[in-house]
């Protein structure tokens, strides 16, 4: 079976002086009639997938499964749209988010609350979750970290998340922002690449390799500001 993936919302790096937008990709995944979100994003990025799910005929309630990448802010805090949909996430990253690190700003401290009462699937190593999905670990930017490999006749397609942020860190192999203390961020950036040949990374639009690694992208991040 060939999973159906669309990218809902496209991640963007954009920062100003204090903090950062946090808008990460959110991915619609469709394996035969179940639909999955790939991560759900946070206040920043509510209306924009309620926007793109209502644009495609869909609403909340018609996602089955909320896969998530990790655990950090911008990728869990929109858990509450979707109460009745069983969450995946990795049996390490579950165990993390209990007790995280002191210097770890980026993990909502309210999340084993958010996750209390859920169903949960918890992956550990590599596990296909569905026809044709198969998450793996890409430690790193979070513990736990997983990312998905989709097969797809262009070639395997890889929904990154935090993984593979930008084209920057896909060009140098350099990852931005370590939460985890082993340092294992560069090996699952190197995965990524290894695997995809489409890579659609957190915050930065859909990046193609080609046989010799050479890395394109067409799309370009952009943030209308309006002044209120």
């Amino acid at each position: 079976m060939t999973p159906q993936y669309d990218v809902l919302v496209e991640g963007s790096s954009l920062a100003f002086h204090g903090g950062f937008f946090g808008i990460s990709s959110i991915v619609l995944v469709t394996s035969g009639k179940t639909r999955a979100l790939f991560d759900c994003g946070h206040g920043v990025t509510r209306k924009l997938l309620l926007n793109a799910l209502e644009a495609r005929g869909l609403a909340p309630g018609d996602i089955d499964l909320v896969i998530l990448s990790h655990g950090h802010f911008d990728h869990v805090l929109n858990l509450d749209l979707f109460p009745g949909a069983p969450v995946v996430m990795s049996l390490t990253e579950r165990e993390y988010v209990e007790t995280p690190f002191d210097e770890d700003w980026v993990t909502p401290r309210i999340l084993p609350m958010l996750l209390e009462g859920r169903e949960l699937r918890l992956t550990d190593g590599e596990e296909e979750i569905l026809p044709g999905v198969t998450a793996f670990p890409t430690p790193g930017h979070a513990p736990g970290h997983i990312s998905l490999e989709l097969s797809s006749p262009e070639g395997p397609v890889v929904l990154a998340a935090d993984a593979l942020k930008t084209a920057r860190e896909a060009s140098t192999c350099i990852p931005d922002l370590e939460f985890d203390p082993e340092k294992r961020g560069a090996a699952s950036l190197r995965e990524v690449l290894r695997r995809g040949r489409i890579i659609v990374p957190g915050h930065f639009p859909t990046i193609r390799t080609d046989e010799s690694g050479r890395l394109s992208w067409t799309g370009v991040q952009e943030m209308p500001l309006l002044f209120r």
